[in-house]
């Protein structure tokens, strides 16, 4: 049996003494054989005083869902059949109801307890920086009567340093997230009896109806509880204690076999690498140094960013997908992945023009950054997003 359908490490087994149940049979999946599982599905067991499941037909059972990613970002994934009403709570995530509080909430949370919000937020404004400084780079040479003075070596250098040290400091905090990912098992959901009127027999008859409900009060992780417009976050009020690095039992035993913290932990050193070539574009330092020297600090930086920030960008993409070779276009972190891996490619490129010296190789580098920008800039909206939808809902295949 491979790694990569079983939970086999201690962590793993915290998880397991606190699911619902024994995970459904063949759910237990990774993408890569020798790495840990990503996901695995229970069934959502009914309240205490009700009849057994069994006697619920599986293909009306409401399930939870365990995913690497998800609960890295102390996301709950309920998963509700395929006759469960498309106008009824919980709604389905993809449903326009849905997406519509979810970008409101965007507007309207400022959820400074949750890393998983700074991450987003840090990189959002990184690459909207990123953005406007590659047009100051990229308009001089697209449009000359545009340029003023020194506008590509001040305001565009000052602005790739600020842009840089947020990509910096959120992917330093990449590796705070994954240490304190719930190691206990925390589904978040939880179903209920509500008393509703019995329209065959009166007005004033009542009948037990069940209903799914978030429990954010029984939430483990490290985000944990809170309530703001209606919409259940996370809390500084926490269970778990605080950690910025794992153990080194943890370490070797879990984290070196999970995919996402593989990711994270090269996207942080990727952005350390990256920094070097931000506080070298500052006017003062890049216009001072000889090109073999630009060559040799600047260009490798940012080219060896470029390439982490790939690998790790592939990485993200891959712990969202049931098999390597199958993408997952429903799942919001394919997308966040794939977005970030364009970026990634984008900033390569550019830092490889750099070493030519025609100047359509400095055209080239600097519309590459322009659109790479654009692209981490949308990936990171979309993080922003997902760090904020804590309960999404999944309905299964018919």
């Amino acid at each position: 049996m491979s790694r990569s359908t079983q939970f086999s490490t201690p962590i793993h087994q915290q998880v397991l003494e606190n699911t619902p149940g024994p995970p459904k049979d063949g759910t237990v999946k990774g993408p890569v054989s020798f790495l840990n599982p990503t996901r695995a599905t229970f069934d959502l067991p009914p309240p205490a005083e009700a009849a057994a499941p069994a006697e619920t037909p599986d293909k009306d059972a409401y399930r939870v869902e365990w995913r690497a990613r998800d609960n890295r970002k102390g996301r709950h994934i309920l998963v509700v059949p395929p006759t469960h009403p498309s106008n009824e709570p919980p709604r389905v995530t993809s449903s326009g109801h849905a997406i519509a509080r979810g970008v409101w909430r965007m507007i309207t949370v400022w959820a400074w307890w949750d890393v998983s919000w700074w991450i987003a937020v840090l990189f959002t404004w990184g690459s909207a920086i990123f953005v406007i400084s590659s047009f100051f780079y990229w308009l001089p040479l697209a449009a000359p009567s545009t340029e003023f003075h020194n506008e590509s070596l001040v305001a565009g250098g000052i602005m790739a340093f600020i842009g840089a040290t947020l990509f910096t400091v959120g992917g330093v905090l990449l590796i705070v997230e994954a240490s304190n990912e719930n190691q206990t098992g925390c589904f978040g959901w939880a179903v209920e009896h509500l008393f509703v009127a019995d329209d065959n027999e009166g007005p004033e008859a009542e009948k037990q109806a069940p209903e799914v409900c978030p429990q954010p009060n029984q939430c483990k992780h490290h985000h944990h509880r809170g309530l703001h417009h209606g919409v259940h976050l996370q809390h500084p009020e926490a269970g778990r204690k605080w950690e910025w690095a794992p153990t080194c039992h943890e370490l070797t035993s879990h984290y070196l076999h999970e995919i996402g913290f593989l990711g994270s932990f090269i996207m942080a050193i990727g952005a350390v690498v990256f920094y070097v070539s931000g506080i070298m574009a500052l006017p003062g330092i890049y216009n001072k140094i000889s090109t073999p020297v630009l060559w040799g600090t600047y260009w490798l930086a940012y080219l060896v960013g470029g390439i982490l920030f790939t690998v790790s960008s592939f990485l993200y993409v891959l712990e969202t997908q049931k098999k390597w070779w199958l993408p997952a276009p429903k799942v919001l972190g394919w997308w966040i992945g794939v977005f970030n891996t364009i970026g990634s490619v984008g900033w390569v490129l550019s830092a490889s023009f750099g070493y030519c010296s025609p100047s359509w190789c400095a055209y080239q580098s600097n519309l590459s950054t322009l659109w790479a920008s654009f692209a981490f800039l949308f990936g990171s909206l979309l993080l922003w997003y997902e760090a904020l939808d804590k309960y999404p809902v999944y309905r299964a295949k018919a």
